[in-house]
């Protein structure tokens, strides 16, 4: 009776023990990412159809930029990762997942990074790894580091390296398979055709062998890169020859025209400046803060632990700025300089505007007006600003094209 009551005890602990670990996650904001959601329909054409009632919008400047969509944002973020199937995004106390019968589950431990292959991924620290299945909803085991190093997963499989050393086992009941020096600095870890592989500095190949139970020399790929990572089934980065990003398809080398990139550890996907090349698209002007990884459709940067995630998709949106002022133009030689609402400084000559760095250390601003949108120099039209595009008898409308920002401001007749 005894022993059937202490019995029973364990196994009610060991259970709340297991429900407490799988605790889900509700609210699940992480998921809007998974269906893109529209922002509020904001059409500079739309705006421009009548002149606006509102006296706090005439005397405002509003502005409409191509942006991308931000749809989510958090902070005390430890680490991301994002593959074709899902993004998990790992914090102190939960890991987070883009599946709607999974949106997140709460830790009982500490983790400090998160690698996925499909629909599941490995959390880590210096001294333990947890594997969990988005689909089970649940962890498949926690097991204690063979390395201290660098952790992938691949189907049926976890990749340990540290240095030269490299270890290998199983993801579903955690038999170590492998752990040996391979004799060279291992660079990155994967999988290719259907088997864990590790990639050594000189380029050199190696895949486990069942049989063997050991990594075996079975290829070689050019080494002459800058930087490679492996994301479900690619190995991709950077080449030392202007640092080009590069993806490894199977035995198809894709390389960007892009220069001085920089590959991101969290995807298959390189940063050349704010331009974001994956392997099938190519995305200008994206928000770049620090690390950063991207989907088929969303980009995402993490600054500190701040994460931020956008749709790839640009949408026009709306700001109102009651604090402006119209820019004051001078003249240097017999060009026109002014400043402009994005910050830019122009240069007028015979009618061409252009860009400049800076204004001229002599620049006279006598005699020089703004007046319907034209600049004025003793009287004579000398430049450009803006175009009237609406009037009534209370205001005039102008719209100013810079780059991808169309800003309107108004001229109230009303208080002349």
């Amino acid at each position: 009776m005894k022993k059937s009551v202490l019995l029973t005890a364990f196994i009610v602990l060991f259970l709340y023990g297991c429900a407490e670990k799988q605790k889900i996650i509700t609210g699940g904001q992480l998921l809007q990412v998974v269906s893109p959601v529209k922002a509020e329909p904001s059409n500079p054409k739309d705006f421009e159809v009548k002149i606006p009632e509102s006296s706090m919008i005439r005397n405002s400047l509003v502005s409409f930029s191509k942006t991308y969509q931000r749809v989510y944002s958090d902070s005390n973020v430890a680490s991301i990762a994002a593959g074709k199937d899902m993004i998990a995004v790992l914090k102190p106390d939960e890991i987070g997942f883009t599946i709607a019968s999974c949106p997140g589950l709460y830790l009982k431990n500490s983790y400090e990074n998160v690698r996925l292959y499909g629909l599941e991924a490995v959390i880590y620290n210096k001294s333990h790894i947890d594997v969990y299945s988005a689909a089970e909803c649940a962890s498949l085991g926690v097991y204690p580091r063979m390395l201290n190093g660098s952790v992938e997963i691949v189907p049926n499989y976890i990749i340990e390296w540290a240095g030269s050393q490299a270890a290998l086992r199983n993801s579903y009941n955690g038999e170590e398979l492998y752990k040996g020096d391979t004799g060279l600095l291992i660079k990155a870890a994967g999988y290719i055709n259907g088997k864990p592989v590790i990639l050594q500095e000189n380029g050199y190949v190696l895949t486990y062998d069942k049989n063997m139970k050991a990594f075996i020399l079975t290829g070689q790929i050019p080494s002459g890169y800058n930087e490679i990572y492996h994301s479900e089934g690619r190995f991709y980065g950077t080449l030392q020859d202007e640092k080009k990003f590069f993806v490894l398809d199977n035995d198809t080398v894709k390389i960007s025209d892009n220069t001085d990139c920089t590959a991101s550890p969290y995807s298959v996907s390189g940063l050349c400046g704010t331009t974001l090349i994956t392997d099938s698209e190519i995305y200008h002007d994206l928000p770049v803060k620090d690390k950063f990884a991207s989907t088929s459709t969303t980009f995402i940067t993490l600054d500190k632990s701040n994460i931020q995630i956008y749709y790839l998709e640009t949408v026009w949106q709306r700001f109102l700025s009651m604090s402006y002022e119209l820019p004051k133009a001078c003249i240097s030689g017999k060009k026109l300089y002014y400043k402009s609402f994005s910050g830019n400084i122009y240069q007028n000559a015979n009618g061409k505007e252009s860009k400049v760095s800076a204004l001229p250390k002599q620049c006279n601003n006598k005699n020089v007006v703004l007046n319907y949108g034209e600049f004025y120099c003793s009287g004579k039209k000398c430049g450009k600003f803006a175009s009237p595009i609406k009037n009534n008898s209370d205001a005039v409308m102008y719209r100013r094209i810079e780059d991808n920002t169309i800003y309107y401001y108004f001229d109230n007749l009303i208080n002349k």
